[in-house]
């Protein structure tokens, strides 16, 4: 079996398993972003609408403290990525291409990389907050570091699930997310975390705002107009890779 069809049957049993896709309407978050937004058993769609006029400097007007960066702070090469740590579909995507977006990003500061959080399941408020904690306590590799071991957990479980291993889809909630967080030596509580949840309710109303209303998304900017590329869903690491190396003129060995 190739990975591509490896991926096809992944996220059909997720579909499965989740019972429905799940995209956030806008009606709900008129004033704010509720602590539960979606029941836990709904995963997130893979097709939304078109960006509208979202452009570099609307990301770049809200709180500088609401915003997770990595890589050169001036870029004018930026990387967006609309996230929900109990996403599934986020899990299998990011999964594979957090390393290609640490390379450019922090390793050779190619172009800068805004991670954007969009809480859609049970628990992403508050592991959205414990992201932005630690972020904000220990810098943008520690928020690298505990995303990539969130997601490696999900893609464990689903694989497991998969592979009737396990009889029952274990997702990642905010007391694991705590959990590995002390497993990197970073120590943060849920009730301290909670001073960043203007930050997670303000940035999904930016999103849904500009008619960004499922995750994974992806947008790319090569200065402060409209996107250079723009993709949501799940879809192939090198897919995604290679777009990006291209559209933004990135030097990144085997792609281009």
């Amino acid at each position: 079996m190739s990975k591509a069809e490896a991926i096809v049957i992944i996220v059909i049993a997720v579909a499965a398993v989740a019972g429905a896709a799940y995209v956030i309407r806008q009606s709900p978050f008129h004033s704010s972003v509720p602590k539960t937004t979606a029941p836990e058993s709904q995963a997130s769609s893979s097709t939304t609408t078109s960006s509208g006029p979202l452009t570099l400097s609307d990301i770049e007007s809200l709180n500088s403290s609401w915003i997770i960066s990595l890589g050169p702070p001036n870029s004018s090469k930026v990387i967006v990525v609309v996230y929900d740590p109990e996403c599934p579909y986020c899990s299998l995507e990011l999964n594979a291409t957090l390393p290609f977006l640490y390379y450019v990003s922090e390793n050779t500061s190619q172009a800068r990389v805004i991670f954007l959080g969009l809480p859609i399941h049970e628990y992403s408020v508050q592991m959205l907050e414990i992201l932005y904690e630690v972020y904000h306590l220990y810098g943008p590799v520690a928020f690298v570091k505990l995303l990539d071991a969130n997601y490696a957990y999900y893609t464990r479980n689903i694989e497991l699930y998969l592979n009737h291993e396990t009889n029952q889809l274990i997702i990642p909630t905010n007391y694991t997310l705590i959990y590995m967080a002390d497993a990197l030596g970073y120590n943060v509580t849920q009730q301290e975390s909670e001073v960043w949840y203007p930050a997670v309710e303000e940035v999904a109303n930016f999103l849904l705002s500009h008619n960004i209303s499922a995750t994974p998304a992806l947008l790319a900017f090569n200065e402060t107009g409209a996107p250079v590329y723009y993709e949501v869903g799940l879809e192939q690491p090198l897919y995604i890779e290679g777009n990006l190396t291209e559209r933004l003129g990135l030097q990144v060995p085997g792609l281009g």
